[in-house]
């Protein structure tokens, strides 16, 4: 039907289109048509389109027809064409819009009849042109969250009363995810990904990052942590684990996160590293940045995987800090180097004591050489590599190191699979921060249930006449106080003691447990000090006392454990804030004396710096969910800042000196500076996440690729040597240096500025 003029439909369902009728935008003539075809049942797809002038796109004409409109095109070839179904019937259905050059558009030309049935009403969301995702912060939220594709649409559904109502399809779902994710890396993924931590840092005042580039300004290593980790270090960076046997994204570059134990020996997170190679130049850039990033502070004992090179740069750079190797990642590459050992069961009995089933040094080395004599390894290479390194593996040699019991069997399952979830081949730099960062707040959201339920509830003490258990239970946490009271159990009603002998106040015990009657255990108990020890080593090792030694205090009349034996880490108030004071004294002397250390650049005015910015960093974390304490923190800082001034005017200090002091240079360029992506990976033989054992045996990629990749190293870096230059002393003109010198660039720290180290021949 084709009229020139308004003439209503035979349906009062379609009367509000017509021939002759207005409208003022393309838009309004699609929606037009576009409800008439949903009351009808059809699909509606956009036609040709005519201009008045085409370089100024003023559109003349638009024609917008039935999506039956036409044949299928058969001249696609591929699978996917063939496959796809024809729903093409030629259908002649159309409306025209003639446009005005003043912008009216005018239904000139309106065709009714269809050849083929109406979709019915509950079908009709299905339609195609009906489906739409809306725009905004939901949809960014689920390209961003952790929601799987998969489940969006279910998701959606929900929230608008089913998916009948939701008017999209799985595959519209698809393309629209699909479609938003590259928006996240429009600058380029490696510059995209500066720009984030730029943003980060900007919404976190102790947010801390660090990127390395080639001499091509190409990205090789980066490292990151947010204000939280440096707490949490702060609390709980005795022991770290730092673990690089997983490779991410399109790069494979090696994710490589430091991760401790927190008080309710949950996984806490100090930093992650994104890093191109596993050289000992790249590991003592990243143990640098760490420790710089953690004011310094080594930890006691840190456990990674078997790598010379990370052995090397940890003796370097932490000379205090105790290097262990992570026994799940022995027992792992063990296979690939035992062959035909492996079936069998007294050698593996034998291996596995000498991991963590002997008590001693002495016990070690005689199960040591039954397994090498009785099968004659004497020669063998791998087995006599171990045996020198025997104190990084063996409990046997590692009895007195602190090591919150990170081996135990209870935590290598989560320990192992930190990043499973969220590695990938085809995964950007950017899509894998995000996903690191919902990771971590998931962490620290259990944490903050579990603070929770140890604010509102003591744990269940089983013995609630014990006034040990009582006691106890003030202090731990309900998990740690469930470790200790398994202790507690097992040596008050699971073990017997003797005494051996007594020389003045101190007193030996021979304990054992009922359970394993071989194995006896030595106590000393001083009377005077209440002082005691076992030679087990558990509270060296663990921080909890081990039941051998509560059997004697026990048997002694000790109700109340001395506080000695209560490390604070494993307590409800391990978070607390405790204002460290660098400098003792008066108040006066110590102000002074910190303001002349952070002019001089002294140790003791870093640390001033750290605790005094860990000190607030905590209130503003804890202040900021009520009005109330938002406001008892604004009037602190205005007396704090009105005192501080007045010091420093009676002082008679260099204001502007000061002021230079705690701001760093910037360089005006910085903006300007781009950074370019790490080179890709090669798709085939790369290995998919984790690193596997001898039964999963991971793809290794080709002679030729490793030696290409070697002599770009060889190219592009310089040797890191023990001296490194301090990102802060390096003068503003090394910025400008020529490119052709070999150099390494860092983007620094939280306070955004950009150095370029040179690089120092020896």
């Amino acid at each position: 039907m084709e009229d020139n003029e308004c003439q209503p439909l035979e349906t009062d369902e379609t009367k509000e289109i017509c021939v002759g009728q207005v409208v003022h935008s393309l838009e309004e003539a699609y929606n037009l048509y576009q409800e008439h075809a949903f009351k009808m049942g059809f699909s509606v797809r956009k036609g040709r389109m005519l201009y008045y002038d085409s370089e100024k796109k003023n559109i003349r004409l638009k024609d917008f027809y039935c999506s039956k409109q036409g044949f299928k095109n058969n001249e696609r070839e591929g699978e996917v064409a063939y496959e796809r179904g024809d729903s093409r019937t030629n259908c002649k259905a159309m409306v025209r819009f003639s446009v005005t050059k003043d912008g009216v558009w005018k239904v000139t030309k309106l065709v009714m009849d269809h050849n083929h049935d109406f979709v019915p009403p509950q079908q009709r969301h299905l339609l195609r042109s009906m489906r739409k995702l809306s725009e905004g912060g939901l949809i960014k939220s689920i390209v961003n969250g952790d929601i799987k594709v998969t489940n969006v649409r279910s998701y959606l559904g929900e929230e608008v009363g089913g998916v009948d109502e939701l008017g999209i399809t799985m595959k519209d779902v698809h393309n629209h995810v699909y479609t938003e994710k590259p928006k996240l890396i429009e600058a380029g993924d490696a510059q995209s990904l500066l720009n984030q931590l730029q943003s980060r840092q900007a919404q976190d005042a102790m947010f801390y990052y660090s990127v390395q580039l080639d001499q091509e300004s190409r990205l090789t290593n980066v490292f990151w942590r947010d204000g939280k980790s440096k707490v949490d270090y702060d609390c709980f960076g005795d022991v770290v684990v730092f673990d690089t046997t997983y490779r991410t994204n399109k790069y494979n570059l090696i994710c490589a996160p430091f991760v401790g134990v927190n008080h309710h020996w949950q996984n806490v997170m100090f930093g992650c590293a994104l890093l191109s190679d596993e050289t000992s130049a790249s590991f003592t850039w990243l143990f640098k940045v760490f420790l710089e990033s953690m004011g310094n502070k080594q930890p006691k004992t840190i456990f990674t995987d078997q790598d010379a090179a990370m052995g090397k740069a940890i003796e370097e750079v932490m000379p205090n800090t105790i290097h262990q190797l992570c026994l799940s990642h022995v027992a792992k590459t063990a296979p690939s180097h035992l062959g035909n050992l492996n079936s069998n069961h007294k050698f593996q009995s034998l291996f596995r004591k000498c991991m963590s089933g002997c008590d001693s040094k002495e016990e070690f080395e005689s199960t040591w050489n039954e397994m090498v004599n009785e099968y004659q390894l004497h020669d063998h290479q791998w087995l006599s590599s171990m045996f020198k390194i025997r104190h990084k593996w063996s409990t046997a040699y590692s009895k007195g190191v602190f090591s919150a019991d990170i081996e135990s069997s209870q935590r290598s399952e989560s320990k192992n699979s930190l990043l499973g979830e969220i590695a990938g081949k085809t995964t950007t730099l950017t899509q894998f921060v995000l996903a690191f960062e919902k990771m971590v707040k998931k962490w620290r959201q259990l944490e903050a249930e579990k603070e929770f339920k140890n604010s509102q509830s003591m744990p269940p003490r089983i013995i609630n006449i014990s006034e040990t258990l009582r006691h106890a239970s003030m202090i731990y946490t309900h998990k740690i106080f469930k470790l200790f009271l398994n202790e507690y159990l097992d040596g008050t009603g699971g073990s017997t003691s003797i005494e051996i002998s007594v020389c003045d106040d101190v007193s030996n015990h021979e304990v054992t447990l009922n359970h394993m009657p071989n194995k006896k255990h030595v106590v000393a108990f001083d009377s005077s000090t209440l002082m005691i020890n076992c030679n087990c080593q558990k509270f060296s090792s663990m921080g909890i006392l081990c039941s051998h030694a509560l059997r004697i205090y026990n048997i002694k009349g000790i109700l109340r454990i001395p506080d000695q034996y209560f490390l604070k880490r494993w307590s409800k108030n391990a978070r607390s804030v405790i204002y460290d004071r660098t400098h003792k004294g008066s108040k006066e002397d110590s102000s002074s004396n910190c303001i002349d250390s952070m002019t001089t650049g002294d140790d003791a005015g870093i640390l001033y710096h750290h605790a005094i910015l860990k000190s607030l960093y905590n209130l503003v974390l804890e202040s900021q969910g009520h009005k109330e304490t938002q406001q008892i923190m604004w009037n602190l800082l205005d007396v704090g800042v009105e005192r501080v001034h007045q010091h420093i005017n009676k002082q008679s200090l260099n204001s502007s000196a000061i002021a230079n002091e705690n701001t760093s240079p910037q360089n005006e360029d910085d903006e300007h500076v781009t950074i370019c992506n790490p080179l890709s990976a090669e798709t085939e033989g790369m290995s998919g996440a984790h690193k596997k054992g001898h039964f999963e045996k991971r793809k290794r990629s080709t002679t030729k690729a490793k030696q290409n990749k070697e002599q770009r190293k060889e190219e592009n870096f310089c040797t890191v040597g023990s001296s490194m230059v301090e990102p802060s002393s390096v003068p503003h003109a090394s910025v400008a240096a020529p490119l052709k010198e070999q150099h390494l660039s860092t983007w620094g720290s939280y306070t955004g500025s950009f150095h370029s180290l040179a690089c120092y021949k020896k």
